[in-house]
């Protein structure tokens, strides 16, 4: 068989095969946020529009795969620290990456310009991250998924439980979990830490 026609057909195979793979990758995701979800519907709403939420930073400019942004919103009002009886939100943004090349290159730039534009270092735990909301970030494979919700609504009894769920739907064992604890921090590396001396993101 000529060279260039063994070429065509590897490239042909590798072309039906990619978005194989990828689909089988969200499929895994679209479980995951769906189960979720419906862990949660007996007690909140789910938006999908005008869902507003926090400055991301540069995540949310960055090509993915597959991305989705949703608000939880309480059905039962309660009092936030304000003192005012409101229905808390909970806002979720996951993302999926090609591979894990891809999501280290975006893990590198976005710590550079991370939440509210502040300025991270992977391993690096900070008492203060300015008008950053409490917020959960699990990275697990390719994937990032991040829960924030408003200061005003923190309670940090219910931070661990959403800590806990997060895990269970889109973490593993060997997941990166970092945590902005309160309002404006402190921020924490608090699962799989990766070593400060390593390049990877830097």
């Amino acid at each position: 068989m000529p060279t260039y026609l063994f070429s065509m057909k590897k490239f042909a195979l590798l072309f039906v095969l990619i978005p194989s793979l990828l689909f089988g990758q969200n499929e895994d995701l679209n479980q995951r946020i769906n189960a979720f979800k419906n862990d949660l519907s007996a007690e909140y709403k789910i938006k999908t529009f005008n869902v507003g939420g926090e400055r991301l930073g540069s995540i949310e400019y960055e090509e993915s795969v597959f991305s989705t942004k949703f608000k939880l919103e309480k059905i039962e009002k309660q009092r936030d620290n304000l003192n005012r009886n409101v229905r808390f939100d909970i806002y979720m943004n996951i993302f999926e990456f090609a591979d894990k090349d891809e999501l280290n290159w975006i893990m590198k730039r976005w710590l550079k310009n991370f939440i509210d534009g502040n300025q991270i270092r992977p391993g690096r735990d900070s008492r203060n991250v300015p008008h950053a909301n409490p917020s959960i970030i699990i990275i697990e494979g390719n994937s990032i998924s991040i829960l924030n919700q408003p200061c005003t609504q923190f309670e940090a009894i219910q931070y661990r439980e959403w800590r806990s769920k997060m895990l269970t739907y889109f973490g593993s064992p060997s997941s990166i979990v970092i945590e902005i604890g309160g309002c404006e921090g402190p921020l924490s590396w608090t699962k799989n830490s990766p070593d400060p001396r390593d390049r990877t993101w830097k």
